[in-house]
């Protein structure tokens, strides 16, 4: 009974292990909206015409109330874990849920300074006396 315990144990471990290498670290350039299917997205990246815009951001504000779609913000940290040609799947840091959006959005080698919360290092150290 202990060794199918240790092996569903082990199994699970390397499963999660597995699981979190796979995703890769980014923070997102700028604001943009980002969806958990894929032709919710493709959908409001189409251009439309104005006549369409006002049935248009409708139906986004009924998807974003549901959690379907919402808005990610500049410097928000988020993880990787899709990519499916200029569109990205990425999942907000310490979220359960991916959400589709564009991959020119997500920026994988985010610099300390754009990062929200850090703050860079003065230069010079101590302060004169």
């Amino acid at each position: 009974m202990k060794t199918r315990s240790l092996k569903v144990a082990f199994l699970v471990c390397g499963f999660f292990t597995l699981y979190q290498t796979t995703a890769q670290s980014a923070a997102l350039k700028g604001a943009i909206m980002a969806c958990k299917d894929q032709a919710d997205i493709k959908k409001a990246l189409q251009h439309s015409s104005d006549k369409d815009s006002k049935a248009t951001a409708a139906y986004f504000k009924t998807r974003a109330e549901s959690g379907d779609c919402l808005q990610l913000t500049r410097g928000q940290l988020v993880d990787v874990d899709e990519r499916d040609g200029p569109l990205w799947c990425v999942r907000p840091s310490g979220g359960l849920d991916c959400f589709w959006t564009l991959e020119k959005a997500v920026d994988l080698y985010p610099s300390k300074a754009s990062v929200p919360g850090e703050q860079q290092q003065q230069s010079g150290g101590r302060g004169r006396h």
